[in-house]
């Protein structure tokens, strides 16, 4: 008479669908660590250096990073709610890619913003030489 209760469960999830679950959390984890903290930390060094004069938008940076996390988070349940193992890689690489697109999206928003003071910067200090000159 077989066992009433049974420590395994009837159906285990297919091993390319763990396999995708476990490379998608360590590669998330990899950009966010690799990728996500030295961009932030470059970031806020040079808002630091500039004494505050760059000019770096907080606010769209916070937005794309809820965002992006919103995102990841709904690829991951998808990831944990999935079967099908070509379903649970193409979610997992997906996953990955977001997180670090979003991870590259301060530094390059910073980017621009400090080309634009610059622009700013330039016909301002050749109209203070044009002044001082005479």
């Amino acid at each position: 008479m077989p066992a009433r209760f049974s420590s395994t469960r009837g159906s285990a999830r297919p091993t390319g669908v763990r396999a995708a679950l476990v490379v998608a959390v360590l590669g998330v984890l990899l950009v966010l660590g690799a990728v996500l903290a030295p961009v932030l930390g470059t970031i806020g060094s040079a808002d630091a250096a500039s004494a505050g004069a760059l000019d770096v938008p907080v606010g769209r940076i916070i937005l794309v990073g809820v965002l992006g996390l919103l995102v990841v988070l709904a690829l991951g349940v998808g990831l944990f709610r999935t079967w099908s193992t070509p379903v649970a890689w193409a979610l997992a690489v997906v996953a990955v890619l977001v997180t670090l697109v979003v991870s590259l999206y301060p530094l390059l928003v910073a980017a621009d913003a400090a080309l634009q003071q610059g622009r700013a910067f330039v016909p301002w200090v050749t109209g203070l030489v044009a002044r001082l000159r005479g």
